[in-house]
């Protein structure tokens, strides 16, 4: 770029001056080039600072308007704009002094003093040519107001800025915010599309009317006097015979600025009367785009305190019937998003709602099915949350009604066919909008189920619609929604599994079958509610075990899939233990899948230890015939056993089992190990005597602080509500003229970004592990819980005090090579196993029938029988 950078802008150079359209179509590819460069990093080296000038009053060159064309299509504007849209990147990214990386602190140091005044003059002239009435286009005039909003929190900027900013507001912000002959066609012919873009809502593209917006309000709160600057003139507007688009444009403006003005205690005082006396008489506006407008405002203060309970009323009520009645769509709309804001904001205009709440609810979803209008959604969820006890009569009701737009949503009929009615003729975007409005649809139909959790009868009522929606989606093959279906299916089997949802256990195997990379993980948790909470109905029919051990072993099977595997490892590793001598064909498998995933290339030491997992639950399950096959096979490749081999890695992965489950099933293996007599012990066992302490301490060191985080966890208070910033907080934003705003927290996000570029990938796969982890420690076995008395310090202490008197010189073998440290350890794991006795002595004495390690080789582990073992 050394080399092209100098030939690109003497190009540049000598096309600026040629007025053709040739010339302004090769100047914006040039100026897109120099965009490309800086868009993401900036090698400063590869440019001198006299070039990178020169660079910049060619820019600016671009930008001035002695050649005017009145058509935004043309060339000469796409120049503009990304000649703009580089020096809003190089301010923003490199240029903000306080809000950069160090890499880049002295050049915006220097940028900014060298260049702004020359910029911010050029900008003005825009904007002045804007005031003149001469034609600018809207991408344009967008950047230039984007790039003030940024230059404000330089103090140098601010200063060459701020003798302009008054004039800015009423000569080039109020008129932007005011309500345009394009605004009302748009609202006439596609009433949709204004809501859309009014809302600023997915895809719109941000207009000179929004960036007039954040330029307002960026000044308000970060300069000093900004706001009580401009207020005299709105109050002007709002109290004088003014034109409705004029007072509408004022209205914008205060939308702009109410969470300024919901912070200031001065204004925030005074906001009851200024909504009395100029917003509510708005409502009632002939006009429908200022009835809109007042909605969106009150929105915006739906926090605003209202002495005067009965005009708090009124204002509830005034809202919720146009939500309900206005004529006009946008302002229906409108007004339901100020409502769900009253409601969530301020719990005394719940009352005023409850009553309405049916009809209220049904008039929003004929909205949301007409308009396909995402915030509809969210208004939806908060009326959900907020009247709980009063959905249940209705709840019925409302899920067959988000079913039924969620299929038209989808394209398909009530039926379950495909619905030939709606030709759509949908393009990309179009789809993946509708998408998204779909998916907040499904949420909140998981909402809806969530309140009847409680109240069993509502669930079986919900049920069955939400069943045929499940089936409609994996019978359409609609994987796009394969995620909330399986969230469905795992809220509806986690309690109790109805004849139902076991219909729906059908459809996960051939959801698999197409598509097992994408939708394994996700069906894992339904999965383990299937194998886990009806553990009779789940053995009952054979293809229930058959298709979940052809899942796993078909993930077992894939190349690179490690993630999954660990899943797969884990839900063999749950039917070992929950299934005891209920599954003994399916034993072997389980075991020969673990071992061969074990004897092929690992990345992940998580999967290792979960196949290990697999392995010890087998052990747990059918010692004997575990024992004896794993001594009679070789492992593949080599002339020892597998179970010499398998011990050898199980002692090496100690320190990688983490979490609880892990920990403890890796200790009481151990102790089974370790307690078998000596005619079982074989020679593979002996070998490693000295071995099996050492990683049982290591382990219940981990057992130790596992604990006390799970105790830690479990005392956490998780009400973290944030205060709401204070009249005090925003004062201390707010800036001085001779102050430069400085963004730490900005730039240490920004140094994370780098340092995360430039760091190995492993670092990833780490974080990948962990998250895996925590994940899978949730997916709970019998010995998991509370009522399981399986305590694992008790079984080790049993079985060492057993090995002491029963076989003293196995018992020697085994501690004699301790260190002094490890000596210590063993000491406290047994001082923890002897309080946890005498915790729970005579719970002890009533299971004296319970399990214990014996001189004899157990036939197995029971974690599901209530006298299955030793109490901690």
């Amino acid at each position: 770029m050394q080399v092209f950078f100098p030939i690109l802008y003497s190009t540049l150079s000598s096309l600026i001056a040629d007025d053709s359209e040739d010339s302004y179509v090769l100047q914006t590819l040039i100026i897109k080039i120099f965009f490309s460069f800086v868009n993401h990093h900036f090698p400063l080296d590869a440019i001198s600072k006299e070039l990178f000038g020169h660079w910049i009053d060619a820019f600016c060159t671009v930008l001035d308007f002695k050649t005017v064309r009145p058509d935004a299509s043309s060339s000469v504007w796409k120049g503009k704009k990304w000649a703009l849209k580089i020096l809003n990147r190089v301010l923003t990214r490199y240029g903000s002094p306080g809000a950069v990386i160090k890499r880049y602190q002295s050049f915006a140091e220097w940028y900014v003093k060298a260049f702004s005044g020359q910029i911010i003059s050029v900008l003005l002239n825009i904007c002045e040519a804007y005031r003149q009435k001469s034609f600018v286009s809207k991408p344009v005039l967008s950047q230039t107001l984007d790039y003030f909003s940024s230059a404000l929190t330089h103090s140098f900027s601010w200063k060459l800025l701020r003798p302009h900013f008054s004039l800015l507001v009423r000569e080039v912000i109020f008129p932007l915010m005011s309500y345009t002959e394009e605004d009302a066609e748009l609202w006439q012919d596609d009433p949709i599309e204004y809501i859309r873009a009014e809302a600023g809502d997915w895809g719109s593209v941000s207009s000179p009317a929004n960036a007039a917006s954040t330029l307002l309000s960026e000044a308000c709160v970060k300069r000093r006097g900004v706001l009580n600057n401009i207020m005299p003139f709105c109050i002007h507007i709002l109290s004088s015979e003014s034109s409705p688009a004029e007072k509408d444009a004022v209205l914008h403006m205060y939308t702009a600025i109410a969470e300024i003005l919901l912070k200031k205690a001065a204004y925030k005082s005074q906001l009851e009367s200024f909504l009395v006396g100029h917003v509510l008489p708005t409502l009632h506006a002939p006009e429908g785009y200022r009835r809109a407008r007042a909605f969106r405002l009150l929105e915006k203060l739906s926090e605003a305190k209202f002495n005067d309970q009965n005009i708090f009323a009124q204002v509830v009520d005034e809202v919720r019937k146009a939500a309900c009645f206005d004529s006009e769509l946008p302002v229906r709309v409108f007004a339901a998003l100020c409502l769900s804001e009253l409601v969530r904001c301020q719990e005394a205009a719940r009352q005023f709602v409850a009553p309405h709440l049916h009809e209220l609810l049904m008039r929003l979803l004929d909205c949301l099915r007409q308009t396909e209008f995402d915030d509809l959604n969210n208004v939806i969820e908060v009326l959900i949350h907020s009247f709980e006890k009063e959905i249940v009569p209705i709840a019925a009701e409302i899920m067959q009604t988000l079913s039924d737009i969620f299929l038209h949503l989808a394209n398909i009929s009530g039926n379950g066919l495909p619905d030939e009615s709606n030709d759509l003729g949908d393009t990309e975007d179009l789809f993946e909008y509708r998408s998204i409005v779909a998916t907040s649809i499904l949420d909140n139909m998981e909402s809806v189920l969530q309140v009847g959790e409680d109240n069993g009868n509502l669930v079986a009522e919900l049920e069955p619609i939400v069943v045929r929606l499940i089936q409609s989606i994996f019978n359409h093959n609609l994987s796009i929604f394969f995620d909330e279906a399986l969230t469905f299916v795992f809220s509806l089997t986690t309690n109790k599994i109805s004849p139902l949802l076991w219909q729906v256990f059908d459809h996960l195997y051939p959801v698999f079958k197409k598509d097992a990379c994408e939708c394994f993980s996700e069906m894992m948790p339904c999965l383990h509610n299937y194998i886990t909470v009806d553990r009779d109905a789940f053995l009952a029919n054979p293809s229930h075990i058959e298709q979940v051990t052809a899942m796993c072993s078909e993930v077992f099977s894939m190349d690179d899939e490690e993630r999954l595997q660990m899943h797969a490892a884990k839900l063999l590793e749950v039917i070992l233990i929950d299934y005891r001598g209920q599954v003994d064909p399916y034993v072997p498998k389980y075991v020969e899948l673990a071992l061969a995933r074990l004897t092929r290339p690992l990345v992940s030491s998580e999967l290792r230890t979960l196949c290990l997992q697999v392995v010890i639950a087998g052990l747990l399950y059918s010692p004997m015939d575990m024992l004896h096959m794993m001594v009679e096979h070789p492992w593949p490749g080599t002339e020892v056993t597998i179970l010499s081999e398998f011990l050898k890695r199980w002692l090496q992965d100690a320190d990688c089992f983490l979490g609880l489950h892990d920990r403890r099933l890796c200790v009481l293996g151990l102790c089974l190990i370790i307690s078998l007599p000596a005619d079982k012990r074989t020679d593979a066992i002996s070998a490693l005597g000295e071995k099996y302490i050492p990683a049982l301490l290591q382990l219940f060191s981990g057992l130790k602080k596992a604990y006390a985080t799970k105790a830690s966890n479990q005392n956490e208070d998780d009400s973290s509500d944030e205060e709401s910033e204070s009249e005090e907080d925003l004062d201390g934003k707010a800036l001085g003229s001779d102050e430069d705003e400085v963004d730490e927290e900005s730039v240490r996000y920004l140094e994370m970004l780098e340092a995360t570029e430039n760091s190995d990938d492993d670092d990833d796969d780490e974080d990948e592990d962990d998250d895996e982890e925590e994940t899978l420690e949730a997916f709970d076995t019998q010995m998991d819980k509370s009522e399981c008395d399986m305590d694992e310090y008790v079984t080790f202490y049993r079985v060492m005090t057993g090995l002491e008197s029963s076989d003293f010189a196995w018992y020697g073998q085994l501690i004699n090579h301790l260190t002094e440290q490890q000596q210590n350890d063993l000491k406290g794991v047994v001082d923890t196993a002897l309080k946890c006795i005498q915790q729970k002595e005579s719970k002890i004495i009533e299971q004296a029938g319970g399990y214990t390690f014996s001189p004899t080789i157990p036939s197995s582990f029971d974690f599901s029988s209530p006298n299955g073992g030793q109490t901690r």
